[in-house]
């Protein structure tokens, strides 16, 4: 039971943070912001989350998680509240870090709780559960968003959003659960080295989500694409597209283990992402587009699910390797939105942050391979 409320409050976290930020870059396009302002957004935010979650997640193995968690969940609502009253870029800008501490405190304790109360040989069924409930609320995140923002309006998607913080209060356990113990199976080099696979992959597969998520409105209205939809609407159903694809990945994941400590199926997905990418960049037609994203969604789906599990199906310090998890996926957040707005303002062309995510999945199998070999001859 207490896997399930932890699973539910990832959920509704989740829903909570993706509508903030469906909101925030649709607010930004209507200040005028820039493609590099668009960038910086989630850059300053997720700077301030990259380095909070690698305090937090240590934090996380000694304080108690059910104080830690709920610091999480207030501070998220009352983000959404304070994004919704702003009016201006300067405001954006101070906000979104708001939202972005508050997650840096929930998720690694939440995350570290699950290790630490299930045993190694349910840790597939546990994080593969987690994953599928978070991943569903990121997807509803972008859906519901995208409707509401378009007809009722920002604050009314943002006050929802609020209120779902708040809910997690109520239900969340206030006790702290028992510690599964048990035999950790997972200590030779060969796994070590895994773990290192999946947080380059993560970094980079996360860099290429934010992407969509930060640049493909201001995309859309750029390029001119006519869409089946307003804008607004169809940029909440791609994404909501993405990541209901990368829920059937974590959903396909947990009915085994066969993919684990392989490195075909992780660069395959990695090289599937990269080629998703740059077919959207070039697409013209919101059809191919739309049927292109559940690609998007599997390969971020597999980089996400290969990086935790690799973090917390070994290491005795649960919140510690799940702090590095998010702060990589932090980084990566930060790298590639604004390196890629930079890239499309100096070029003027809007597919540029597309192209070099693509470009960067590639890189990120050479780094890997890499890193396997080296790993492998010491």
């Amino acid at each position: 039971m207490r896997l399930w409320l932890y699973c539910l409050g990832g959920l509704l976290y989740d829903w909570l943070v993706y509508v903030a930020w469906t909101v925030i870059p649709i607010r930004a396009e209507e200040l005028k912001a820039t493609h590099t302002q668009l960038g910086l957004l989630p850059a300053v935010s997720t700077l301030v989350y990259t380095i909070s979650c690698l305090l937090m997640g240590r934090l996380a193995d000694r304080a108690p998680k059910s104080l830690m968690a709920r610091l999480g969940c207030a501070g998220a609502a009352l983000s959404c509240l304070v994004v919704g009253r702003v009016d201006t870029l300067a405001g954006l800008f101070l906000a979104a870090p708001l939202l972005a501490l508050s997650g840096s405190i929930f998720w690694p304790t939440v995350q570290g709780a699950i290790g630490n109360e299930t045993e190694p040989a349910r840790m597939e069924r546990a994080i593969g559960l987690f994953n599928v409930l978070w991943s569903i609320g990121k997807g509803l995140g972008f859906l519901t968003a995208g409707w509401m923002t378009g007809h009722l309006g920002p604050r009314y998607a943002l006050w929802s959003a609020a209120a779902a913080g708040l809910a997690i209060l109520l239900f969340y356990p206030w006790s702290e659960g028992r510690s599964a113990g048990g035999r950790d199976p997972q200590r030779s080099p060969e796994h070590a080295v895994f773990r290192a696979l999946g947080y380059v992959a993560n970094f980079f597969a996360f860099g290429l989500g934010a992407t969509f998520q930060i640049h493909f409105f201001h995309f859309l209205n750029e390029e001119n694409l006519g869409t089946m939809m307003d804008r607004k609407t169809f940029f909440g159903v791609f994404l909501g597209a993405v990541f209901m694809a990368q829920t059937a990945t974590f959903l396909a994941m947990r009915r085994g283990n066969r993919w684990a400590y392989r490195r075909a199926p992780l660069f395959s997905t990695q090289l599937l992402l990269a080629a998703s990418a740059a077919a959207l960049a070039l697409a013209r037609d919101d059809r191919l587009i739309l049927a292109l994203s559940p690609l998007v969604g599997i390969g971020l789906g597999f980089s996400y699910a290969s990086s935790i599990y690799y973090s917390l199906h070994g290491p005795a310090e649960h919140g510690k390797y799940s702090g590095i998890h998010e702060a990589v996926l932090g980084s990566g957040n930060i790298v590639f939105p604004l390196l890629g707005g930079m890239l499309a303002d100096a070029l003027r062309d809007a597919r540029a942050p597309y192209l070099l995510a693509a470009a960067g999945m590639i890189a990120a199998v050479g780094i890997e391979e890499a890193v396997y070999r080296s790993r492998s001859r010491s």
